[in-house]
């Protein structure tokens, strides 16, 4: 059948799920929870990642960055309502479903890390029988021993790892590649396929005198990996961090935890090059941290064999480096020390892939392994595959697990002898921008402030600094939504140009062209449905809550009970939760809800349905203006009820049973009112259509 709309391709992502590396579709399950629809939002997180309550707390979230709503006052709050579909008791609901016949094909996964995880997790739902193979004597990879519990506590890694192994994996725990088994040794023991995810474990030197020589000078990693295995590793009363990424920042926060009085965090070049996610290096200043930004370490200073200070000089930006980013260069005669007893060097890692460089090619320091492409992750020996921070260098949680998706892709594919897909990656699109005209018309609604522990608090332990949203902040937030690529499609064939569309938008997004063809930007329009309702020729539909699927829900509802009801329209902009709705069924079940998004998007035909279908009644709940993106619309509402009613009073049914109320601050209505209407449908009697 032909498509005649225009304005939207069906493979358009919107930018959160464009931005992300395993496509993860934010925008579905952010409406799942403003929908209240909680379980499937998380079936909707889960399906695609394995560790989406890790992700929900240490993400960097590029879905943030690329959100639309972010050109008009603050990006929603992607990565802590994913924490909140994640934390829920609804998520123990979740199975993923293993193939009915196993493939009969054994595979090793090198590595627990978060790309390890990811690779066993879909190699298994594909029916391959997985064993893990890690170093350590612990599952988690980095994210168990480089992450502090006050960002990532240790009891939801675990919850997530058991929910992957329950797939049927198999872990061996305490087994090091090269060591205590040879890469050949794992095909002569029945595997046909192996997957490397040894991470990046090796930590870079500073390379500057007492580096070697003094007593206090740590690595980052061995540091972090101290403090995660529960060893209280001793901090000195004045400690310096050297470096700018997160894992400088989490050193810094942690050496606070375990007693530092002073932490001073030297990086080269200034807050905007910071590659550490912002919110974190906040926190760290909230905490105490101090930041020495535009300054490099010359020389650890020290005095019988122990750590005194940390020589240094400032900087000044020259021009752009390979990663973008000016290059720092020295101000002569800006030398400077700081009185420190410890020096945390946090500069980056490195994988070390040393130890398997005799069985598979890896670049020239034997850091990295070489694979022939970035996106089939094959290597040079047949039948092994590679990827996360062993290819790469130190990545993010989400392009691990990227890469573990990636993985299992070609493992699977090379298991049934088929061929590989392309390597060539797509092109990256220029993210599209509003109008500054758009933006002043659209309604600013602040973003969900973050709930946690008070900061005179947090350096007693390292309990959880972030607490997980109540399910009214989360509902809120949820709503800022702008809805990309959900709004109008334009049928050319139907449309008349008539110039309707362009009269009613609220936002002036409906554009014509010399020929008066119109068109309507799908990534601009943001599904509050006018257009569609009021075209005289139906030519314009709306994916949101469409016409058709609303007419549906109208009829079914108004036809569920036989014994007439009232069906209720409530607006999902209400300030209300499940419990509310809940109580409403409980407490008043001759009414029967319907949610939308919007009372504007109700016709008087869809009024005229309900009685038609056996209604007795019919409730309008709108929202308070202040939460309504579109409160000019309501008029536009008015102008059906009272169309509506005049055919009511026309056929004889009484135009007072449809009644118009206003949602209260909170909850659904408020109960004086609600019986007072009911008061005045029944005493109407039961519909003569019924």
């Amino acid at each position: 059948m032909q498509d005649n709309t225009t304005n939207i391709k069906h493979n358009d992502y919107p930018p959160c799920k464009a931005a992300c590396p395993i496509l993860t579709d934010a925008r579905e399950y952010v409406q799942l929870i403003a929908e209240r629809r909680h379980e499937e939002a998380f079936a909707s997180i889960r399906k695609l990642n394995p560790l989406p309550s890790v992700c929900g707390r240490i993400c960097t979230h590029p879905c943030e960055a690329a959100c639309r709503r972010g050109q008009v006052d603050e990006p929603i709050a992607i990565a802590t309502l994913k924490r909140f579909a994640c934390d829920g008791s609804w998520k123990d609901q979740y199975r993923g479903a293993l193939p009915a016949k196993p493939s009969g094909h054994k595979v090793a996964v090198v590595g627990s890390g978060p790309a390890g995880m990811a690779a066993a997790h879909d190699l298994a739902l594909l029916g391959h029988d997985v064993t893990i193979l890690e170093a350590l004597p612990i599952l988690g990879g980095m994210l168990r021993v480089g992450v502090p519990a006050y960002r990532l506590p240790k009891d939801v890694l675990d919850e997530e790892i058991r929910a992957i192994l329950a797939l049927g994996i198999e872990a061996k725990t305490g087994v090091r590649l090269g060591e205590d088994i040879k890469l050949a040794e794992l095909f002569e023991q029945g595997y046909k396929a192996v997957f490397l995810a040894i991470g990046a474990h090796k930590d870079r030197k500073l390379g500057i005198p007492g580096e070697d020589a003094l007593a206090g000078v740590v690595s980052a990693v061995s540091f972090l990996r101290e403090v995660n295995q529960e060893q209280n590793p001793k901090v000195g009363d004045k400690v310096a961090v050297i470096g700018g990424g997160n894992t400088a920042v989490d050193s810094a926060r942690s050496a606070r935890r375990l007693g530092a009085n002073e932490v001073h965090m030297v990086y080269r070049r200034t807050l905007e090059e910071m590659p550490a996610a912002q919110q974190e290096i906040e926190d760290a200043v909230r905490e105490g941290v101090q930041t020495s930004y535009l300054t490099s370490p010359l020389e650890i200073l020290g005095k019988d064999g122990k750590v005194t200070g940390l020589k240094c000089i400032k900087n000044e930006l020259g021009e752009p480096d390979a990663s973008g980013r000016r290059s720092p260069k020295p101000v002569p005669g800006s030398e400077f020390s700081l009185d420190v007893d410890m020096v945390i060097a946090a500069i980056g890692q490195v994988p070390d892939s040393s130890f398997i460089a005799e069985e598979i090619e890896v670049t020239d320091r034997r850091k990295q392994i070489i694979v022939d492409g970035a996106y089939t992750l094959v290597t040079t020996q047949p039948g092994v595959f590679a990827g996360g921070d062993a290819v790469t260098g130190p990545a993010t949680v989400v392009e691990a697990i990227s890469a573990g998706k990636r993985a299992a892709i070609s493992i699977d594919l090379y298991l049934r002898g088929e061929p590989f897909p392309s390597s060539e990656s797509a092109e990256a699109k220029k993210p599209a921008m509003l109008s500054s005209s758009l933006i002043d018309k659209t309604r600013k609604f602040p973003r969900c402030g973050k709930q946690g522990i008070p900061i005179n608090q947090r350096l007693k332990g390292f309990d959880e600094v972030d607490a997980v949203l109540s399910e009214d902040l989360a509902t809120k937030e949820a709503l800022r939504c702008l809805h990309c690529y959900m709004g109008a499609q334009v049928d050319r064939e139907k449309c008349v140009s008539c110039l309707t569309c362009v009269r009613v938008c609220p936002l002036g997004i409906p554009a014509t062209s010399k020929m008066g063809e119109i068109t309507i930007d799908p990534f601009a329009c943001q599904a509050c449905g006018m257009c569609a309702l009021e075209c005289p020729v139906r030519a314009i539909e709306i994916n949101l809550h469409s016409r058709g699927e609303l007419a549906q829900q109208v009829e079914e509802s108004a036809g569920s009970n036989q014994d007439g009801a009232i069906l209720g329209f409530f607006d999902y902009h209400g300030d209300f939760g499940a419990g509310d709705v809940t109580s409403l069924r409980e407490n008043h079940p001759s009414i029967t809800p319907l949610f939308l998004f919007g009372l504007r998007r109700i016709d008087t035909s869809h009024l005229l349905t309900a009685f038609e279908c056996g209604a007795d009644g019919v409730l309008l709940a709108t929202c308070r203006p202040d939460a309504d993106p579109f409160p000019g619309e309501t008029d536009r509402l008015k102008r059906r009820v009272n169309d509506a009613r005049s055919v009511l009073d026309f056929l004889g049914l009484d135009g007072d049973r449809l009644q118009v109320v206003d949602m209260p601050e909170r909850g659904l209505f408020d109960e004086g009112q609600i019986t007072e209407v009911m008061k005045t449908i029944t005493e109407l009697g039961p519909s003569p259509l019924r």
